[in-house]
């Protein structure tokens, strides 16, 4: 059985509160450059989404999405939230590859929202290191204000630990900008290879000087059982133990199929000591598979909390995580 909470809501968090974990999507209505594949608007959570945010598909989606963002993103307690682009998949001579792409968020795109809404976004540009042009995408991204860069290994079929990638990385360190890398399952989009996922493959990055973020702290769902053969958990523990430029997120962690991984986290001092808040919105946090760890008032308010921002930041309150893993993204912005 677990842990039952006190009934009363967690107290409020005084300090910036920063939610590390941000996705702009778009279809590319309003010449954003913005897009999805036939294959991925196929996928169920597709149409959950659009559902879920009031929107559809018209001549304004792309617009109807960062509206609906923005006006959670004021009305939570959250004060600015890390805002992510994404880019696609590149052939092997380094060219933009549309055909294999699922999904693709143009940095170009993310500047001009975090332009509009300054006070809200910090920009994190998306670059796959295979692309010809990667270093020069890369000082573009920086001289436009990026703090963080994200890559998604699994979806982006890049490989973290290719040696090659070394002087990208040295360069990212250079312009001191953040380096978050997708670790652990990955269900929303198409996947080339499920290991590309492991914590173990950040190893190059971090012996380059890059401030590292595990996204979604490389731990995976119920569903991963019959595919993952390793718990690749175990290997950021030992990453962590090694170096101090490496931290990690919660993005998602509080979602459907995902029950056990905040309550072993919990368990990991280590762990906690680098972790880092993030939601992964519009992806949404549940609190009824937490029904046991829950309170019956809190468990009834979270799962009437509209605001996507505001459900998942107190879902993570009430299950324990501490007020340091809150307040350490904007330290680590600043």
């Amino acid at each position: 059985a677990g842990l039952v909470l006190q009934e009363t809501p967690a107290p409020p968090l005084h300090s910036p509160v920063y939610d590390f974990h941000v996705h702009l999507f778009g279809i590319g209505d309003g010449n954003t450059g913005c897009y999805f594949s036939a294959k991925q608007r196929e996928q169920l959570n597709y149409t959950f989404f659009l559902k879920l945010l009031n929107i559809s598909e018209n001549r304004r989606m792309d617009q109807d999405y960062v509206k609906e963002l923005v006006r959670q993103l004021r009305e939570s307690s959250i004060s600015r939230a890390v805002l992510l682009s994404y880019d696609g998949r590149y052939d092997a001579q380094g060219r933009f590859d549309r055909e294999a792409t699922r999904v693709y968020i143009p940095n170009e795109y993310l500047f001009r929202i975090v332009a509009d809404h300054p006070d809200l976004f910090i920009p994190c540009a998306s670059i796959n290191p295979k692309r010809r042009d990667a270093v020069e995408q890369l000082d573009y991204c920086a001289e436009s204000g990026a703090r963080v860069l994200k890559i998604h290994p699994p979806t982006q079929d890049v490989d973290p630990a290719e040696e090659r990638f070394r002087p990208f990385y040295r360069r990212v360190a250079e312009h001191n900008i953040l380096l978050m890398i997708h670790t652990g399952s990955e269900h929303a989009s198409d996947v080339t290879d499920h290991t590309l996922t492991d914590p173990a493959r950040l190893l190059p990055a971090l012996e380059e000087g890059c401030t590292v973020i595990a996204a979604h702290t490389g731990m995976g769902s119920f569903l991963d059982k019959e595919v993952f053969r390793e718990d690749f958990f175990l290997h950021l523990l030992e990453l962590i133990d090694r170096f101090q430029n490496l931290y990690c997120d919660t993005a998602v962690l509080a979602s459907m199929f995902r029950w056990r991984n905040v309550p072993r986290i919990l368990e990991e001092r280590t762990v906690l000591e680098r972790l880092v808040h993030a939601s992964d919105w519009p992806f949404t946090s549940n609190a009824l598979v937490f029904w046991n760890r829950l309170a019956p008032g809190n468990l009834l308010g979270l799962c009437s909390e509209p605001n996507l921002f505001e459900r998942d930041c107190r879902l993570k309150q009430a299950l324990g995580l501490p007020t340091e893993t809150f307040e350490r993204g904007a330290r680590l912005l600043t």
